[in-house]
């Protein structure tokens, strides 16, 4: 038995191709997608050179890829409403990237918040989401589900969400100075500084 190879054809050309040896069965090969086959349905199949025999015929649609960008306050406060922008692209077959026009993209809260907003001419898009009502650090999402010929993209921002202006300092205890906590609170009512206490 001499050495056997087979060839991998898209489209029908010639992309990659296998060498078995004698007594080799299998093999594989990476092929990797050029970008000027964005948004365009191919055909794959592989054909043995030696024996002539020919595989079943894949076929898929080769997606554009994307790009979203996402601005967002980088702190806010609690229950604050604030807006979420940013801008979608898509990479053409030329390789260019350019505005992804009439996409939805979701904006979405760690805290469970979220809105929706579809992109302009400019692939511009913009969303409002309210800031959760407990202090903390979060991360606002934004996400594109991809569609019949572009992939998915999602993007990150991170937000700080602080008390309202003029709000008294929380102080959280541990669970053993819980028995100096009305001793405390007692001395400080009838001042002019106010501490919110929470347990641990």
């Amino acid at each position: 038995w001499t050495t056997d190879s087979v060839v991998i054809y898209v489209n029908g050309s010639s992309v990659a191709q296998i060498q078995l040896l004698p007594g080799q069965h299998s093999g594989n090969t990476t092929w990797t997608i050029p970008q000027s086959y964005a948004g365009q349905q191919i055909s794959i199949y592989a054909q043995d050179s030696l024996f002539g025999i020919t595989s079943n015929t894949v076929t898929g649609t080769v997606l554009y890829p994307t790009q979203i960008t996402i601005s967002a306050p980088s702190t806010v406060y609690v229950n604050q409403p604030f807006t979420v922008s940013g801008t979608l692209q898509y990479q053409n077959a030329s390789g260019s990237w350019v505005p992804l026009a009439d996409a939805t993209v979701t904006v979405k809260g760690s805290w469970g918040g979220s809105a929706t907003a579809t992109t302009n001419s400019s692939g511009q898009y913009s969303a409002q989401l309210t800031a959760p009502s407990s202090p903390g650090t979060y991360t606002v999402t934004a996400s594109f589900a991809g569609s019949s010929s572009a992939a998915t993209a999602m993007g990150y921002s991170p937000l700080a969400v602080s008390p309202p202006p003029g709000a008294p300092p929380v102080i959280t205890l541990p669970e053993w100075a819980w028995g100096l906590v009305g001793l405390t609170v007692g001395l400080i009512a009838g001042g002019l500084i106010g501490y919110a206490v929470s347990k641990s």
